[in-house]
């Protein structure tokens, strides 16, 4: 029974912590009843890789329900408005077909989708053209930094919004309470990269204005205020520092957050599309690596998500494409051996 890939220990001697999606309870089991359970499973990998995805980082808690315990949740009858910064030429494949229709799908409420950026192909909805900047220092960062101004001053953006990405999907229903829930990760420091020192700078700034450190670049769904947004870029400076503005945004508008998971879930090795449902089972926000965009995850993205929405053209020409995997090690060059005939031609 130690082996339930359900049961967690939660530091009670007669209580255990279960995962199963049929089992109702206030967060425990009693031990006689979780050692007398008929619907314990065996574990496996993918249950393992399961319940990490769903494990609490630090301190951070689990967030309570939208509904606050009442037992309803009031529906946003406003229209939302989700914004896509976009640039075509660095996109794995139409990953942002399937993120408008998951939205479309699974808002609670209705929703308009603006592009800012380029114009996918197949796409007829609402995009606000910003041309890529030109090349500079830091230029993917700075890209999306002039690509977040557009949206904290143009006209054509609500005066609160949703940001998103092209490769974040909401999974299940999901309603405004539960993007506005603050979640983030523990921060530590880490320069190994190119954005983990422009997170590790963010988080300078922030302490030298006695601000938090909570690790909101968690590749989720924000929330944003454009008068805040714009009060982060002045703060900031973001016109000429090259920050992460979602830790400053959070650090500086938000409370407390709870843990990511297991609202979230972030895919970060290949599966197959059956594979897929299983390690995403108990999220409602799904995100990728870019070097997860496979066919394996189209097909999965595609049963989920069948139907086109109104910014779709469906007889466009396009065609999904996947780019190669990078090579992992030293290319193998083949040489002719010394004693063949043509090997001597060529030696003499």
């Amino acid at each position: 029974m130690e082996r339930c890939c359900y049961r967690s220990d939660i530091g009670k001697p007669d209580a255990f912590g279960c995962s199963h999606p049929r089992i109702r309870h206030t967060g425990s089991v009693p031990a006689e009843v979780c050692d007398g359970c008929l619907l314990r499973r065996e574990p496996s990998f993918f249950t393992a890789t399961e319940q990490l995805l769903n494990r609490p980082h630090g301190h951070y808690p689990k967030a309570p329900t939208s509904c606050g315990g009442c037992g309803t949740v009031k529906r946003r009858e406003a229209v939302t408005q989700f914004v896509w910064p976009y640039w075509h030429g660095g996109a794995n494949g139409d990953e942002i077909r399937f993120s408008v229709r998951s939205v479309e799908t699974f808002f609670d409420g209705p929703v308009k989708c603006t592009i800012v950026g380029d114009r996918p192909p197949w796409y007829h909805g609402h995009v606000i053209h910003q041309p890529r900047i030109p090349l500079r220092d830091n230029h993917g960062f700075r890209d999306m930094l002039a690509k977040m101004w557009v949206m904290a001053t143009h006209p054509e953006i609500d005066s609160d919004f949703v940001w998103m990405m092209d490769d974040i999907y909401l999974l299940k229903p999901v309603t405004w309470d539960d993007l506005e829930t603050p979640r983030a990760y523990p921060w530590r420091e880490d320069v190994s990269n190119s954005w983990q020192r422009r997170k590790s700078n963010t988080m300078r700034a922030l302490r030298d204005r006695g601000g938090s450190n909570h690790d909101y670049a968690t590749h989720l769904p924000h929330t944003v205020e454009k008068t805040k947004l714009r009060q982060v870029y002045e703060d900031f400076d973001l016109h000429q520092n090259c920050m992460l503005w979602e830790v400053a945004y959070g650090n500086t508008f938000r409370g407390r957050p709870y843990s990511a998971q297991p609202f979230f879930a972030q895919i970060r090795q290949h599966y197959s599309a059956e594979q897929l449902q299983r390690v995403t089972a108990g999220a409602s926000v799904m995100n990728h690596l870019a070097s997860c965009w496979t066919p394996a995850m189209r097909e999965f993205l595609e049963n989920l998500l069948p139907i086109a929405t109104q910014s779709e053209t469906v007889e466009s020409g396009y065609r999904p494409s996947f780019k190669r995997v990078a090579r992992t090690g030293p290319r193998v060059v083949k040489r002719r051996p010394a004693h063949t005939h043509k090997a001597r031609q060529a030696t003499q």
